[in-house]
């Protein structure tokens, strides 16, 4: 009893087989079974159907979303803007309401303007637009800003 076991009565493991996938698949009703396959590989066969085009609300239509700070800053920085020029960006200072000692002004004389460097009158302009969302107005400067011609904008480099 105890003994080996030999000759064709021995199991073998079967090389076929992966350990783990030795599950048996019992199918009990065969008409159901092909009608899924046939139902599947038709609607394989038909495709999806064609893609039209979604209908887009008439210009000016429904309320367009608020603009972010970041639509904001988008504009002021696009076309390698550091700020606008200096009455255009007075004017708009003057808009923020609020104002205290605690927001920077806009470099007032031609010395202030001529030292400070690029970056920080950038810096400056987007404190300038984060205090006007604070304060309820970012949409104003954001119209403002977005109507301004380039050659009232100030660039890198100049």
């Amino acid at each position: 009893m105890g003994g080996k076991v030999t000759g064709s009565a021995a199991r073998r493991p079967d090389p076929r087989k992966a350990p783990g996938h030795d599950i048996e698949v019992l199918e009990k009703n065969t008409d159901t079974s092909w009608a899924l396959f046939q139902a599947l590989q038709h609607a394989q066969q038909r495709g999806f159907d064609k893609t039209e085009p979604a209908a887009l609300p008439p210009p000016g239509a429904g309320n367009p979303a608020a603009p972010t700070i970041d639509d904001v800053l988008a504009i002021a920085r696009s076309n390698n803007r550091v700020c606008p020029k200096p009455l255009v960006w007075q004017r708009l200072y003057e808009w923020l309401p609020n104002k205290g000692e605690q927001l920077s002004r806009v470099p007032s004389s031609r010395a202030e303007w001529d030292q400070m460097p690029p970056l920080q009158k950038r810096s400056r302009l987007r404190e300038h637009i984060e205090w006007a969302a604070r304060q309820g107005v970012l949409q104003k400067v954001h119209d403002a800003l977005k109507a301004l011609p380039e050659e009232r904008w100030h660039h890198m480099g100049e």
